[in-house]
């Protein structure tokens, strides 16, 4: 039973200003939910909340009344020191002061230097959470799979194993993170712009674990018939990219005894609120503009595996391009452009190729707006990638004669591409200042 207590939304402190990992965490919730459907039917009567009491929590609200049941704290961290999470391990146990209930638990997605029963020692008001089969720790690479073997259980005691097969669980594990990524989405979109409101409305905003038990038991293809289905899973794909980038990239500066500043995490955590922002059109025309060189289809699960931009692409070009240069006089999906120096206009893209690619590239983007007619991104003269170098596509691929061709056909668009060139980041940084 968990015990009686009147909480003040306002004097909580969200869990929502996280800069990076949520992702994960709401895969660690949707794992812990699928525990509790599959340990007791009558766990449907709880809910699920996120970003509020802590990174999530299991609640149930009696009399209008929300009240804790079990509180969560997720860590996407690699190192195995104690000394990394001690004061982590702190602030959980000082929220289960705050918020009494019954259990409050730390996930981990390495195995720890210090053992479970160490760390209950040291913290014996906490537990370290020690039900993915059997192991105190799931790594980041595993939760997925972890997740679908609990979709299965759960389908072979409904009785539906027609469902029960990879491509079907898969579908059924995204429908369920749909639910809560979108629903993290924004609570981290409204937290970016009122911290005060996000509070009472992360704490109120729950998810019956009733909603859960109802997508399991109804027919997963009916989404595969819905284009918004694959453009959530675009967006959800892209901050799962976000996250899993800044998660390296601060690992790879603490290596070298440096840290991100205080600026390059507000100016990252921009960024990402900025895509979740777009439409399902404008979210088309972003990815289209990263990738000239290539054609963009989501319209199927392959489509979205083949033809999305990929995560080297996403995290090595574009977030690495967005990190590194200043704030931009715009935003993605209106005008996200840089001047520089010589009054030409930058704007970055994820292509991450080399030097030596550079034609191929180049013939790529030439036949692919000739064959589907893309507009120069936020009217740019120059696009920012990882390695290469142009100065146009008309001088790379020789295009005089054809450029004398089109301008005086309907393909105006096109005309404007021969000028285009590409700028690897190392020389746009001397532009850009």
């Amino acid at each position: 039973m968990a015990v009686s207590q009147l909480i003040d939304p306002n004097d909580i402190h969200t869990a929502a200003a996280t800069w990076s990992g949520f992702i994960y965490q709401g895969k660690v919730a949707l794992y812990h939910v699928l525990k509790l459907l599959n340990a007791d039917s009558d766990n449907v009567k709880y809910n699920l909340q996120l970003d509020s009491l802590e990174d999530f929590a299991i609640v149930e609200k009696v009399d209008g009344q929300i009240r804790p049941i079990t509180l969560h704290q997720v860590k996407a961290m690699k190192s195995r020191l104690y000394s990394s999470y001690k004061e982590a391990f702190e602030k959980l146990e000082k929220r289960i002061d705050d918020f009494p209930c019954e259990a409050a638990y730390f996930h981990l997605t390495t195995e720890n230097e210090k053992s479970v029963d160490e760390i209950k020692r040291e913290h014996p008001k906490m537990d370290i959470y020690n039900n993915y089969d059997g192991n105190c720790f799931c790594p980041l690479d595993e939760i997925d799979e972890k997740c679908e073997r609990e979709i299965s259980e759960y389908l072979r005691k409904q009785n539906l194993d027609h469902f029960d097969t990879t491509e079907i669980r898969q579908i059924f594990r995204n429908n369920l993170e749909s639910i809560i990524s979108g629903r993290i989405i924004e609570i981290h979109s409204k937290n970016h712009k009122d911290d005060m409101k996000i509070r009472e409305g992360a704490y109120h905003s729950i998810i019956p674990l009733k909603d859960f038990d109802i997508i399991l038991k109804t027919d997963p293809q009916k989404s595969l018939d819905n284009e918004d289905y694959y453009l959530f899973l675009t967006k959800e794909l892209l901050n799962q990219y976000y996250c899993e980038f800044c998660l390296e990239t601060t690992e790879d500066l603490e290596d070298r005894g440096e840290i991100l500043t205080e600026d390059e995490r507000e100016k990252l955590s921009d960024y990402l609120q900025q895509i979740n922002d777009l439409d399902k059109n404008s979210l088309l025309t972003f990815i289209q503009g990263l990738l000239p060189n290539r054609k963009v289809k989501l319209q199927t699960i392959k489509e979205l595996k083949d033809f999305n931009v990929q995560q080297d692409e996403f995290q090595d070009a574009f977030l690495q391009i967005l990190l590194e240069l200043i704030r931009p006089s715009g935003k993605i999906g209106q005008n996200l452009s840089w001047k520089g120096t010589d009054n030409l206009r930058y704007t970055a893209t994820a292509i991450n190729t080399g030097q030596a690619t550079k034609y191929k590239i180049c013939k790529r983007i030439y036949k692919n707006i000739s064959d589907i007619d893309i507009d120069v991104p936020y009217e740019a003269n120059k696009l920012i990638t990882t390695s290469i170098d142009i100065e146009s596509l008309k001088n790379e691929l020789n295009l005089q004669n054809e450029i004398e061709e089109e301008q005086n056909s309907e393909k105006n668009n096109i005309v404007k591409w021969y000028d285009i060139g590409l700028i690897s980041l190392n020389n746009a940084k001397k532009k850009i200042k």
